[in-house]
């Protein structure tokens, strides 16, 4: 057997030797000699942690500021080229490297080792967590190698695969097979899972609405294709409503969420990451409470008192630096970090998320009034994952109230706010599938930058995407995707040209402005 086991840091993967319990996999930068053949109950929690090591740091970066819920801190540069679209080949290439290198490989074995043994719930949510890396690379990359991307002694060079033709069929497929075997991996002789899955416990009730949303998500990419069977698929009921997250987190060094490690631990400031007027400007303007729970209050706000929601918050403009000084300067202490915590969940699917997800497929389907049911719980759940009532958000009059005679723009500018603290890479996917929020270009947010200067810039309007102040891309231009790493592009023959990071994939609307 080729030995896949590999060793990355916290870009790369967060899993180590397998113990018996999450916490045996969180510290993030160990360097173990692996087991020269490892059992499906050291390969499960080693593929939960992989899984959510890239997606939980690199995928936060990506989605928070493609997202604009944040922007690059002005006294400090971190994150200047994902904030300014000036991203490249070499660009967070740990979205390749890890699963490639790690999670898959594991996931291959584990299932492979799980269907020789019976251990058929073991095989289960392998099938689903492979379905879901596959999902984020072809996501990331669209053509990517698929069919003989495994077999290394074999294929050296992989060929790369159609993602609408070959990648989101054979996924499909892969869920399908996982959901037919729903009993057989309930069989209470089987080995336990508990708490060497790190998502669900071992739920394989969990793993099977999970493994339904995804379908769902991956069919809507190619709605006209698969009306009918997202049709069925509502039906039948049966779909997530519930997070899926990794939250066993600890407060030590490289045993953190990934993100919290990495921003706040490793590079030992708070000032990378700061709020994005975009956000908190539309999250103002709607009284929003969450706020709270997104941005930590300006330190301005501390001294001075204040208790409203416009006085305690303020945000940065979206790609811009602001001088820190003199009589147009923006101090750092009249900005609002984004709030981040050692113990924050890493997600892979948010109950949320999961409600828009159906309550965009019924409004495509012209069913309004289950559109609006989903929608309201989608809305209300995006508030209880912070512990608040959103019930009077979705009320008549409400701020959030749905609306009907724009159903689609309605549920996604919602379903974006809720990606805030969750996993908002996919709010990357969602505006680019469906042109929500729209691009509203060169303009700004707000009318200056000056210090606690208020009002909207005439003609913005709240809810949407401006161009960054510094712009590595074209008016109106935004990243469709990344590019194909040198790892495989200079190395592998087989690679395709790389497409450029504006131009969209098959599944993505015109630019929507």
């Amino acid at each position: 057997m080729k030995k896949y086991y590999r060793i990355f840091s916290v870009l790369a993967v967060v899993c180590g030797m397998a113990l018996t319990s999450c916490k045996d996999f969180l510290d993030i930068n160990r360097n173990p000699n692996y087991l020269s053949d490892a059992s499906v109950t050291t390969l499960l929690p080693s593929v939960c942690a992989s899984t959510v090591a890239q997606l939980g740091y690199n995928g936060e970066v990506l989605g928070i500021m493609f997202n604009q819920f944040c922007t690059q801190g002005n006294s400090t540069n971190q994150y200047n080229t994902a904030v300014t679209f000036a991203l490249t080949n070499s660009s967070y290439t740990g979205f390749w490297t890890n699963p490639y290198g790690a999670t898959l490989p594991d996931a291959k074995i584990m299932i492979e080792k799980a269907e020789a043994e019976g251990y058929w719930n073991y095989w289960l949510i392998g099938k689903v967590l492979m379905a879901y890396n596959w999902s984020i690379l072809t996501d990331i990359y669209e053509d990517i190698p698929f069919t003989e991307a495994l077999n290394p002694d074999e294929f050296p060079y992989p060929n790369y695969d159609s993602g609408r033709d070959v990648v989101y069929p054979a996924l499909l497929v892969m869920l399908d097979e996982a959901i037919a075997k729903e009993s057989a991996a309930k069989d209470k002789s089987l080995p336990s899972v508990n708490n060497k899955d790190f998502f669900f416990e071992g739920d394989i009730d969990k793993w099977v609405a999970f493994a339904k949303s995804l379908k769902l998500k991956i069919m809507m990419k190619d709605f006209a294709k698969y009306e009918s069977q997202i049709s069925s698929l509502l039906s039948a009921g049966g779909l997530l409503e519930d997070d899926a997250a990794v939250t066993c987190w600890e407060n030590a060094t490289n045993k953190g969420n990934p993100f919290y490690e990495m921003n706040i631990r490793q590079l030992n400031t708070q000032e990378n990451v700061r709020g994005c007027h975009t956000l908190i400007e539309y999250m103002i303007a709607n009284d929003d409470i969450r706020l709270e729970n997104i941005y930590e209050p300006t330190y301005a706000s501390t001294l001075s008192g204040s208790t409203t929601l416009r006085g305690r918050f303020e945000g940065l403009p979206y790609g811009t630096k602001p001088e820190t000084s003199g009589e147009e300067g923006v101090p750092i202490t009249n900005s609002s970090r984004w709030l981040q915590a050692y113990d924050d969940p890493t997600y892979i699917m948010n109950k949320a998320e999961a409600y828009f997800l159906v309550a965009e497929a019924y409004a495509r389907l012209d069913d309004a009034a289950k559109a609006k049911e989903n929608y309201d719980l989608g809305v209300m759940a995006g508030f209880e994952r912070f512990g608040k009532d959103g019930s009077s958000y979705v009320a008549e009059g409400g701020a959030y109230e749905f609306d009907a005679d724009n159903m689609i723009e309605c549920i996604m500018l919602q379903k974006w706010v809720s990606y805030a603290k969750a996993n908002a890479l996919d709010g990357w996917f969602d505006r680019n599938r469906t042109g929500y929020p729209r691009l509203a270009g060169p303009i700004t947010v707000r009318v200056s930058d000056a210090d606690y200067t208020k009002g909207l810039t005439e003609g913005y309007e709240l809810g949407t995407f401006v161009d960054p102040g510094t712009n590595a891309l074209q008016a109106f231009e935004y990243p469709r995707r990344l590019m194909i790493p040198t790892s495989s592009s200079q190395y592998n023959p087989n690679a395709p040209v790389t497409k450029a990071l504006e131009e969209p994939m098959w599944w993505q609307v015109e630019q929507g402005k």
